[in-house]
């Protein structure tokens, strides 16, 4: 899933945003294959105050979470998630340290009709930046198979996954400015995209599996920078993006499944 870590990193690289963003993607899925999407996104108190400021002034941020509110564009997006799959509800979050969110369910009754984008919340993130402009898809749609109880998840051809364990992450600048701000502004960001299976899992060829939970993909920004190596892989992947992909494979914080077929049985 190589274009997918691309995405991740330049999403790390483009985020405006500081201080404790999270976003997942998850598929539930039910012994009869049919299951639920739901997609969470919270922001940290300090990123909602800087929005609600920036608002009251005029300018043009918006609301984060306007997109995952409007009913008439999550129907739309369901629809964008395969055939029979239909928006359920939305539910507003909010934490005890003054963090807030959205959850968005949307539900199917036949998972081989479904498709998702793996790094579908960095698209959303893209959304959140200043201007307005609508992120594009980020990497290439998993697709599901299912019979006899076993999900096929097909995902998109990894390129080069043997050469990333060659690459070792460039070093950083402790006295790099933008480096030290970069790492403020990401500080307690998580994306990741995940599949449960309630029933049980009884076998899997899954890299991540973590008792009925299988991970897609995923990036710990809290993690990630307890590496030396971390900040300056994320920096170093503007001038060389592939490089820097390579390199963050290696990373503590990062997960992402490079496997072109996963296979999973269910109890």
């Amino acid at each position: 899933m190589k274009k997918t870590f691309l995405a991740l990193i330049g999403a790390a690289i483009a985020l405006v945003l500081p201080s404790c963003l999270e976003y997942e993607t998850k598929i539930t899925l039910n012994k009869d294959g049919s299951g639920t999407i739901t997609e969470e996104m919270v922001l940290g108190a300090q990123a909602i105050g800087m929005m609600e400021m920036a608002a009251a002034q005029g300018g043009n941020q918006g609301n984060p979470f306007a997109d995952m509110k409007d009913e008439a564009k999550l129907k739309e997006k369901a629809a964008s998630y395969g055939e029979g799959v239909t928006f359920l509800k939305s539910e507003e979050i909010k934490r005890d340290d003054g963090s807030k969110g959205v959850r968005v369910t949307f539900k199917f009754t036949d998972i081989n009709k479904v498709k998702m984008d793996p790094a579908s919340g960095i698209g959303e993130l893209g959304n959140m930046k200043p201007g307005g402009e609508k992120a594009k898809p980020v990497a290439e749609n998993a697709s599901f198979k299912y019979a006899d109880g076993v999900l096929t998840i097909s995902l998109p051809q990894p390129e080069g996954g043997e050469e990333a364990a060659e690459e070792e992450p460039p070093a950083g600048n402790p006295n790099d400015p933008n480096a030290a701000m970069m790492a403020g502004m990401m500080k307690g960001m998580k994306i990741s995209a995940k599949l449960v299976i309630p029933d049980g899992i009884a076998e899997t060829n899954a890299t991540f599996k973590d008792g009925d939970t299988i991970t897609m993909v995923e990036m710990n920004m809290d993690e990630i920078m307890k590496n030396p190596g971390a900040m300056g892989a994320i920096m170093g992947a503007g001038k060389d993006p592939e490089a820097a992909a390579k390199a963050m494979q290696k990373i503590k914080g990062v997960k992402t499944e490079t496997k072109k077929e996963v296979t999973v049985k269910i109890k």
